[in-house]
């Protein structure tokens, strides 16, 4: 049987843009092996791949559920999948994505984007990353490597942990290399949060922020990379650092972020984040809702002989 797929461009109206992501779809009474999907996953070779269950009377529900692989393996959310996938699936009457972290709902946003109410368990961890010895790498490298002592390590979701390094300048952020500082070892984290710790570092500076329709509006340049890739826009990691900005450094109540990612790849990507954060009786910030909003176009669509 063949199976049905998309590739969008994610995060961006311009194709071969933004973050390139393939849409499989399963049809109704078809079960693809875990062997299967990780093959097919493997195949596209993208950041992620999305395996949507479709059903046999799709007017009857509004909502899918949707799997999602890198190409070593299963996650249980990321960001740039849930929004390639809301825009593949909301003409069709889809209002629920339903992910292994939980239902996510989808609504549309302003200026034709749509967002994604996206479930979240936070943490900060206690400890913070010790940073490698400056003196063993060239200039920039040993600026970065200074500047990454004692950033944050957070947690969006278990198995989705990010270090949050902010750099003084967009040319120091222009200047970071895929795979020139050592992996983070997982130990680094909270016991008990350890599993799918991904190694990556989210870089950022922030552009300033202005009040936009009676909410603040904060800009912000990033970069992700690990040992091996650059990613040109990270949800995941745009969510875990708009809720670490918004529960540790803001003071506001309601807080939106546009975060612009892949500019160095050429891939230019728009991230869109509105948070709200209550206070409990204690006073500590609570993160309340976090919605992720974003485009994306379609660029090509065919058939996987399965």
């Amino acid at each position: 049987m063949a199976l049905p797929f998309t590739t969008l461009d994610v995060f961006t109206e311009a194709r071969f843009k933004g973050n390139p992501l393939a849409v499989v779809t399963i049809p109704p009474g078809m079960v693809l092996t875990q062997a299967q999907k990780q093959a097919i996953a493997t195949e596209f070779n993208l950041s992620e791949t999305v395996f949507v269950h479709d059903v046999e009377n799709p007017a009857a529900t509004g909502e899918r559920r949707f799997d999602i692989f890198t190409p070593q393996g299963e996650i249980p959310f990321a960001g740039h999948p849930t929004i390639g996938t809301a825009v593949f699936l909301h003409p069709h009457g889809v209002r629920t994505l339903l992910a292994k972290v939980g239902p996510i709902n989808i609504e549309p946003a302003a200026d034709g984007a749509l967002r994604a109410a996206i479930p979240h368990n936070v943490r900060l961890h206690q400890r913070r990353l010790p940073g490698p010895n400056p003196g063993s790498f060239p200039t920039s490298q040993a600026q970065i490597a200074r500047v990454e002592r004692f950033a944050p390590l957070f947690s969006i979701v278990k198995g989705m942990t990010f270090a949050l390094i902010e750099l003084p300048s967009l040319d120091l952020l222009g200047a970071v290399w895929v795979g020139a500082l050592p992996e983070l070892p997982a130990e680094l984290l909270d016991d008990g949060w350890r599993d799918g710790w991904v190694t990556r570092r989210y870089y950022f500076v922030r552009l300033g922020s202005e009040w936009v329709g009676g909410r603040i509006v904060h800009r912000i340049r990033t970069r992700m990379v690990n040992q091996t890739i650059e990613d040109p826009a990270t949800g995941s990691a745009a969510c875990a650092l708009s809720s670490y900005l918004s529960l540790h450094e803001l003071e506001e109540q309601s807080v939106s972020f546009e975060i612009t990612q892949g500019v160095e790849m050429g891939r230019a990507s728009n991230i869109l984040i509105d948070v709200e954060v209550s206070k409990g009786l204690d006073g500590a910030r609570k993160l309340g809702t976090l919605h992720l909003g974003g485009r994306a176009v379609p660029v090509m669509r065919g058939s996987i002989m399965a």
